[in-house]
This record gives structure tokens, C-alpha cells and sequence, in this order.
């Protein structure tokens, strides 16, 4: 493990433990941490970004931090600006959905988005799915609107689209197939955005 080359590396690595200095201190690049609950890799990652950007001269704005919730992400947040001194409202520390909305806000046109495009809840996609299944005549019985929504979740989870699904041999499977393309059309028409179509957006955005 390299020493602090300056007494601000040695504030930036005070109170952590051996293993935490390692890896705080890593070379920049790929690094694999494996660590339990309650061992410090919340704080492990906030004096990386920090030393990250004291010790190697990082931009803060060249770096992402990415966490499961938004109390994490604001704990995160708050101890890099302590331990710099600096601003972080404009970092890109945050969620996986958040960081993704703000980069389909920023690049909206990229994205093919409108600028003022909306959020859809749980709760609102399905109310949608059931219009949806109303106006074109689909059996409740053989679909609920959440067997839909939670399934249409899960094929944009693993990215893909209605023409990236292979209709089979099962009624069932096409008309879930033609549905989502549907669904699709419809949000995409009135500028609607589903929680799993911020991440595929993004994800699309990006290649």
C-alpha cells in the first residue's frame, strides 16, 4: 500500500482501517471490493472519490457514485463536501434511476424524449396497462394489468425490446408481445417514462 504523499492525503486516510487504506489508495481503475454489512464500504467509497480528486487530480464532475437509495446517496454526498470542502449538489452521486433521469434530462434529445417528459409510478403504469387493456378488447382474466406490468418490467430489465422477443409457439406470448409494443407506442406519444424505461433509455443512450 503507497503512503500519503501529502498531509492532506494523511487527513483524507485517517481512521481507516489497513484493508480500507488499500483500497481507498488503489491505483485508478477497475478495483473489486468484497465487504460486508457494516464493514465501512459507504465510507471506503466516499475517501476513494475524495482521494480520487485530492491525490490524483480528478475533476469531482469526472467521477460517478452510484448507490441503491437516496439516503445513501445523500450520506455520500455530504461526507465527500466535508472531507473537500466543495459543492456537491451538481456530483454525479446518486441512484441507479436518479443518475439515469439526469442524464435523459440533460441528453433528452438523444434519448428521443421530450424535454418535459413524466415519471411514470407503479401505481399509474398499471392504471395506463388497464386502459390500455380496455380499449383493445384484452382478456383480464388471462393477463391482470399487474401480471403485465411487472412482466413488461422485467423483459426492459433484461433490455429488451418487442422486436427483440421471440413470439413462440403461445397465443399468450404474442398478445403479451403485442401489448408491450402498444404500451410502448402510447408512452412514447405522451411522453411517459416507466421505471424500467429510464434504466433501457439510458442504457440505449449510451451505446
Amino acid at each position: 500500500m503507497p503512503s500519503p504523499d501529502t498531509h492532506e492525503d494523511s487527513l483524507l486516510l485517517r481512521g481507516l482501517n489497513e484493508r480500507q487504506r488499500a483500497a481507498v489508495t488503489a491505483e485508478p481503475g477497475n478495483q473489486l471490493v468484497i465487504a460486508g454489512a457494516g464493514s465501512g464500504k459507504t465510507r471506503v467509497l466516499v475517501h476513494r472519490l475524495a482521494y480520487l480528486i485530492q491525490h490524483y487530480g480528478y475533476s469531482p464532475y469526472e467521477l460517478m457514485a452510484v448507490t441503491f437509495t437516496n439516503k445513501a446517496a445523500r450520506v455520500m454526498a455530504g461526507r465527500v463536501a466535508e472531507l473537500l470542502g466543495i459543492e456537491t449538489r451538481n456530483l454525479w452521486i446518486g441512484t441507479f434511476h436518479g443518475l439515469a433521469n439526469r442524464m435523459l434530462r440533460r441528453d433528452h434529445d438523444l434519448a428521443s424524449l421530450p424535454r418535459d417528459y413524466q415519471i411514470l409510478p407503479s401505481d399509474d403504469q398499471r392504471r395506463v396497462i388497464r386502459e390500455l387493456m380496455k380499449t383493445h378488447h384484452m382478456d383480464a382474466k388471462e393477463n391482470s394489468p399487474i401480471e403485465l406490468a411487472n412482466w413488461i418490467s422485467r423483459v426492459k430489465d433484461e433490455r429488451k425490446r418487442p422486436q427483440h422477443l421471440q413470439l413462440g409457439r403461445s397465443p399468450e406470448m404474442r398478445r403479451r408481445i403485442d401489448f408491450y409494443s402498444i404500451y410502448e407506442t402510447f408512452c412514447q406519444k405522451n411522453g411517459l417514462v416507466d421505471f424500467g424505461e429510464i434504466l433501457l433509455r439510458c442504457h440505449e443512450m449510451l451505446l
